[in-house]
């Protein structure tokens, strides 16, 4: 959907607030959630689900986790000067196929 700037609101449509979805006269509350459909007075309803909250919450969450682990880096590190690091070669292999796969094949 593409926003035309060029379209003239009314003042109260520019104003950026949305009017209560109240129940307006002859509408149940059961009506207005179930259907969707705007109240008849002409007012427009929203309704926003969950999903929503679902993804800010987890966005924050992966926003808190760092992207390096510092501390199994720096046990890593450790092994490696030690010499006691000992990588499993087939696990490595399988690592290099699967990565190369992802990638698109050069010209």
């Amino acid at each position: 959907m593409k926003i035309d700037s060029r379209i003239q609101f009314p003042d109260d449509a520019q104003s950026g607030r949305v009017k209560g979805s109240g129940n307006g006269p002859g509408q149940t509350k059961a009506s207005s959630s179930a259907s969707g459909v705007s109240a008849p007075s002409g007012e427009d309803t929203v309704h926003l689900s969950s999903t929503h909250t679902d993804i800010q919450t987890l966005s924050a969450q992966l926003a808190a986790v760092p992207e390096v682990r510092t501390h199994r880096v720096a046990a890593l590190q450790q092994q490696v000067r030690n010499g006691n690091f000992k990588p499993d070669h087939q696990k490595v292999a399988d690592a290099i196929v699967a990565d190369h796969s992802k990638q698109p094949a050069k010209p």
